[in-house]
């Protein structure tokens, strides 16, 4: 046999045929190789698999994602409930119903096919009065179970506590001479007596928290500004260190007795007193004089007799009568300042008077007294006691910052009395310095107190939009036709005019009281706000009118609300 033979015998026996029973011979592989029907099954079986376990886990971990989320709102909620309900300073079982009531409402149980579960409701290690919660529970899963993955765990925690730092809140009250009208006519009260009811309203609101920082040992207090054409922070300034008051020479608008020679008719218009014996005619003259502030700012009782050359303010005529005693109210008239624009942008170097924690070193940076007796405008108009007398007002003392009882506020808050035109910039200027930890009240209202922080709040009110007088009102800047402080004065400027200007110097004082790091809220009673106290809020909630006495008190007890509001930590 021949070896050929051999080898093909052997290859047709070994070999099957493709596609039936027989022997396939050598030239048949290649087909065999390049024939691709039935790979893609093959390759789809495999990445079945993955490809299963990938999307089985997404829905799963979907699941999971809204089980957690839904959870976390409850847990929210629950602490929030539970920290409102905090009666005693501790969690007590109270607490712990409150909290669960809220929990369980938000996230029932079986939601999501959850195990049942009871979360943990206690307190912070470090803080009684923080509630804490902690739940946890497994949510089953539908395809990665398939791998063997039955179910996933969901858990939560948060905590919620009072915003628990120290609180200053001073309020910046007009109480400019419309306050003592009614709001509207189906008022049974004025607006003055609104607002002192508002503002215990707002007291009786944070009652409870200013306890609880108390026996946590921090604090919450209040200082009151009560504003028009000028304030009353003298006697504070001087508490404050007597050098930050001029004590000796100021300039005033005033008046001096004058006798000299003339004709009747001519002392006749000068509303003199003529001696036709003598022929001579004694009369005011009316211009600046400098007068000493010492005995005046002191406390001390000054005879206005002496120094204006009458006690008798029943008229213009010249009479030597007994002398009359008066003394120094506490209101002032401002530091050195400048002329600033209606469009400045800034405050300039040399407005020391809106420097709110500028201390003073010289007489140009001190308050001088606001000195109504002594002040006299030769061209006012003719007013009812005094034809030559400005308009001038001087409100209530203001209150420095301390914790107060609801019995001393109202105490207070009686004493304020509704006089005077409304300058707002006045408000804002003392409201920010009043709780400055810089200035000259730096050394009592630290940034933080008993190593906790100090957060801060003006609460602005009024009733009327800027009111400014020009020639005929006596002001924190003097008559301002005459002194020429904020305006050019005389005839280069007007009653616009000088409105703008200090509603620029309001709007750049908003702006400097928000840097300082207060909170401020603006409240128009019964009046309209314009931009430039809409935009002094810090937002546009913080903003409002109210229209009416129970607006007024619902507008303060909601702001008490915000301010103690509880805050979620976790």
């Amino acid at each position: 046999m021949r070896v050929g033979m051999v080898h093909d015998v052997f290859l047709n026996q070994g070999t099957p045929a493709i596609g039936g029973a027989g022997p396939i011979g050598i030239g048949a592989m290649p087909r065999l190789v390049g024939d691709r029907r039935g790979n893609v099954m093959l390759l789809w079986a495999f990445a079945l698999i993955p490809l299963l376990a990938l999307v089985g886990s997404a829905i799963d971990i979907g699941t999971g994602y809204v089980a957690r989320k839904q959870m976390q709102i409850a847990c929210d909620a629950g602490v929030l409930a539970g920290r409102r309900a905090m009666t005693t300073g501790a969690v007590d079982d109270a607490v712990r119903v409150e909290a669960a009531k809220f929990f369980n409402f938000n996230f029932k149980q079986g939601l999501f096919g959850a195990k049942p579960f009871t979360p943990s409701v206690t307190s912070d290690t470090t803080s009684k009065t923080t509630v804490v919660i902690d739940a946890a529970t497994t949510v089953p899963t539908s395809i990665m179970r398939i791998f063997g993955f039955k179910e996933l765990p969901v858990a939560v925690s948060c905590n919620a506590s009072q915003d628990f730092v120290n609180t200053d809140i001073v309020f910046v009250l007009d109480t400019t001479g419309s306050m003592k009208d009614k709001a509207t006519s189906s008022d049974s009260v004025t607006k003055i007596e609104a607002l002192r009811a508002a503002v215990l309203g707002l007291y009786d609101q944070l009652a409870p928290i200013q306890a609880q920082l108390a026996a946590s040992g921090m604090r919450l207090r209040y200082g009151v500004v009560p504003y028009s054409s000028a304030v009353n922070v003298g006697k504070a300034i001087r508490s404050a260190s007597p050098d930050y008051m001029v004590s000796g020479a100021w300039t005033y608008q005033s008046r001096e007795v004058v006798t000299d020679s003339r004709s009747s008719d001519s002392c006749g218009k000068l509303n003199g007193s003529y001696n036709r014996g003598r022929g001579s005619c004694t009369y005011f003259r009316y211009l600046p004089r400098s007068l000493d502030t010492a005995a005046y700012v002191s406390g001390s009782s000054v005879d206005v007799a002496e120094l204006i050359g009458t006690a008798d303010d029943s008229g213009a005529t010249p009479v030597r009568t007994v002398s009359r005693k008066i003394s120094w109210q506490g209101c002032i008239e401002e530091r050195q300042t400048v002329r600033m624009s209606a469009t400045e942008t800034a405050i300039p170097s040399g407005a020391t008077d809106l420097d709110i924690n500028l201390i003073p070193n010289n007489d140009a940076t001190r308050w001088k007294p606001y000195w109504p007796e002594v002040e006299y405008t030769s061209y006012q108009i003719r007013y009812p006691t005094d034809i030559y007398k400005p308009q001038s007002a001087c409100p209530t003392a203001a209150a420095t910052m301390r914790i107060w009882s609801k019995s001393d506020l109202k105490t207070y808050l009686d004493t304020l009395d509704p006089d005077g035109g409304t300058y707002h910039d006045n408000g804002m200027m003392w409201g920010a310095r009043w709780a400055s930890a810089g200035g000259i009240f730096g050394p009592g209202n630290p940034d933080r107190y008993n190593m906790m922080p100090v957060k801060k709040y003006i609460i602005f009110m009024t009733d009327g939009q800027f009111e400014t007088g020009y020639p005929a009102l006596y002001s924190s800047y003097g008559v301002e036709q005459l002194d020429a402080r904020v305006t050019p004065g005389g005839g280069a400027s007007n009653q616009a005019d000088q409105l703008a200007r200090h509603k620029q110097r309001f709007n750049l004082l908003c702006s400097q009281a928000k840097s300082m790091g207060y909170s401020i809220w603006v409240i128009g009673f019964a009046t309209a706000l314009d931009a430039s106290l809409t935009n002094c809020a810090s937002t546009p909630s913080q903003a409002s009118t109210s229209a009416d006495q129970s607006a007024l008190m619902a507008r303060f007890v909601e702001i008490g609300k915000n301010i103690g509001a509880l805050r979620l930590t976790q």
